[in-house]
């Protein structure tokens, strides 16, 4: 008896290292997987040895509890985790090659879309994306042989010396991962909380400790989030009511088209430098030029947009507010009260609509537009769809519908337009079809096929135009004309480089070229006689104070500035914290200051107090979001 108790004890706890060889492998691959994103993400990686032992100890703190469960279900949750791990490490590389940033779980909410885009996100595998998944089949292989050439179980039981030495690595993994966390905080304050520039974060301290910061914030956003105080809430309401008075002695052209429609129309991935730009002699934009001619163009406006892309374009020109640090606005906050441009209108005696050749579901569309306060949303399911080209109705159908839709409106009407075809990859066979532009060496290049489709969108605009004027509705009406994002990856960087026959690898010439343009044509103007090239820098969180001015009325809750307003150099902000000020281009991350028309270094400490203010800006858009300030700061004497 006592023999066969033995050899039992053999059988399930001799030594036998087939499982542990099996964790190890595991976890080995997950910690290649997310180095290789880090490499992508940053080329020369820039961690040190605590952040590799942070990765090290997630890895632990993922598998090693695996190790506590019932043996026959750790191959399910070992391979699950792994599988998961490998989708995430996939997505951090789309993210990347479209977004230029990294995955945050606050976009979760969003995978719905996920096909509606397809198109989209297909066009970002690369064949050697599979090899993320590559350690799975092998892992299974491996069981599956060394179960042949043993009688022991390869997932052996639970016993006292197995669970003591996992809580031991458990308790490391934790305390490398705090450690971690604690020098970063050190070295740069504040930057995993606000998560600024997700990139930098990741290049510094890891793709797998960034996400778990990121979900850390995620999980204190959500379900820890503490009551503002009354001081924080009356610092941004001082702030907003001094900029208003500010403006309001300055503003030279209030009221001037007062009664007016206005017709805002957001052009899907249209960059500035295709605004004059020809290919083989032939313009690009012939139509946009000549609306240029009659129009005030601001040639430095930036795109400020986060991860929400076309809906943060949206939320800065209606809500002159920031895109959120985690997550998009569009549905983390599509319940908040807003008093945006829209709602403001329609206070004052306007009609408020929105026409977009999509579904109304996308990007959450159906409930955000009346949270901003469009009265009418007229999307895909409400169009004649006659033509569909990529993702929903053509920009031919949709212009020509819209005109006679806003030809039956009553007046004064805002109507507020967002074009579709001209969306990324930009290879839909009927604008070829359609559209016969010479693209000559760039043919059937990303960049190509990029250039046809805004000249399909360019001939679809100046068709749209042309009925305003017959319909008398563009000269009773303040027409404005912008991009919502920028167009081409930064992986495809050297075509452009090429196109424009200058040198973008540094981040202050890319930032440069990422401007996108911004049109104003007043109403009553026609044969040039509005042109102006204003060179400020701005952002699309200008337009609602500046249309606003303009038409008669004043936007208080925002963070813009009217743009005929004469002020001191504002820094045009973006979502990571960096800023343009003047012709200095500023990264607080990276602790640089740069001249964006020579490359030549400045003084970073010369910003510091511009730095300061910008940090506070985006904190009191960030407040304004997290706790729904909206209606506490227009209500001042109740709150006060």
């Amino acid at each position: 008896m006592h023999t066969i108790k033995n050899n039992k004890y053999n059988k399930y706890n001799g030594h036998d290292h087939r499982e542990l060889i099996f964790f190890a492998i595991i976890m080995l691959s997950v910690l290649m997987k997310f180095y290789f994103v880090e490499f992508y993400v940053r080329p020369v990686i820039t961690r040190n040895m605590l952040a590799v032992a942070s990765s090290v100890g997630i890895t632990m703190l993922l598998f090693v509890p695996v190790n506590l469960m019932w043996n026959r279900l750790r191959p399910y949750l070992a391979f699950m985790a792994d599988f998961l791990l490998s989708a995430l490490a996939v997505t951090d590389l789309l993210y990347m090659r479209y977004y230029s940033d990294l995955f945050s779980f606050g976009n979760i909410g969003l995978t719905a879309q996920v096909g509606e885009i397809s198109d989209s996100v297909f066009a970002l595998f690369h064949p050697s994306d599979i090899i993320y998944f590559i350690d799975i089949p092998i892992l299974f292989f491996y069981i599956f042989i060394t179960r042949k050439s043993s009688d022991k179980p390869f997932f052996k039981r639970l016993n006292v010396r197995r669970a003591g030495i996992s809580v031991i690595l458990i308790l490391i993994g934790a305390l490398t991962l705090y450690r971690c966390f604690d020098s970063y905080e050190k070295k740069m304050p504040g930057a995993l909380r606000s998560m600024w520039d997700r990139p930098a974060i990741c290049g510094n301290v890891g793709a797998m400790t960034y996400h778990v910061a990121d979900a850390l914030n995620i999980v204190r956003d959500r379900f820890m989030k503490r009551s503002l105080p009354q001081e924080e809430i009356n610092e941004i309401r001082d702030w907003l009511d001094a900029r208003s008075r500010a403006e309001m002695q300055n503003d030279k052209m209030f009221g001037m088209y007062r009664g007016k429609n206005l017709i805002i129309i957001q052009v899907e991935s249209l960059q500035q430098f295709v605004i004059g730009l020809k290919i083989n002699g032939e313009e690009v934009t012939p139509n946009i030029n000549r609306f240029v001619r009659e129009s005030v163009y601001f040639s430095r406006a930036y795109n400020q947009t986060g991860t929400g892309n076309s809906s943060d374009a949206e939320f800065l020109v209606n809500a002159a507010l920031y895109p959120s640090a985690a997550g998009v606005v569009y549905t983390r906050f599509a319940g908040n009260r807003y008093e945006a441009l829209p709602k403001l209108l329609a206070e004052n005696g306007y009609s408020t609509l929105a026409l977009h050749g999509d579904r109304p579901g996308f990007w959450n569309r159906q409930h955000m537009y009346p949270s901003l306060g469009f009265q009418k949303f007229i999307s895909k399911k409400d169009f004649i769809v006659d033509e569909k080209i990529g993702l929903g109705l053509s920009d031919r159908s949709f212009f020509r519908q819209a005109v006679n839709i806003l030809d039956k409106e009553p007046e004064p009407f805002y109507a507020f337009l967002v074009t579709l075809t001209s969306h990324y990859p930009y290879d839909f066979e009927p604008i070829f079809t359609q559209t016969k532009f010479n693209t000559g060496k760039f043919k059937g290049m990303l960049i190509g096929n990029y250039l046809t489709s805004i000249h399909y969108f360019d001939t679809q605009f100046g068709t749209f135009i042309e009925e305003l004027r017959k319909k008398g509705l563009l000269n009773t009406s303040l027409v404005i004309v912008y991009g919502d994002h920028p167009a081409i990856p930064i992986w495809d960087r050297t075509n452009i480089e090429k196109l424009l026959g200058r040198d973008l690898s540094s981040d202050w010439a890319w930032r440069e070229v990422q401007k996108i343009p911004l049109i104003i044509r007043m109403p009553g103007t026609d044969g040039g006689r509005a042109f102006r090239d204003d060179k400020t820098p701005v952002g699309l969180i200008d337009v609602s104070e500046t249309v606003s001015g303009l038409l008669g009325f004043r936007f208080v809750p925002g963070l813009g500035y009217d743009l005929f307003v004469p002020r001191a150099k504002e820094p045009v902000i973006f979502r990571n914290s960096s800023y343009i000020t003047g012709n200095a281009f500023v990264e607080p991350s990276k602790g640089t200051a740069t001249d964006i028309r020579s490359g030549k270094q400045l003084k970073y400490e010369d910003f510091k107090d511009m730095t300061d203010e910008v940090v506070r800006r985006l904190g009191f858009s960030d407040k304004i979001l997290g706790y729904d300030l909206i209606p506490k700061l227009l209500n001042t004497e109740a709150e006060r």
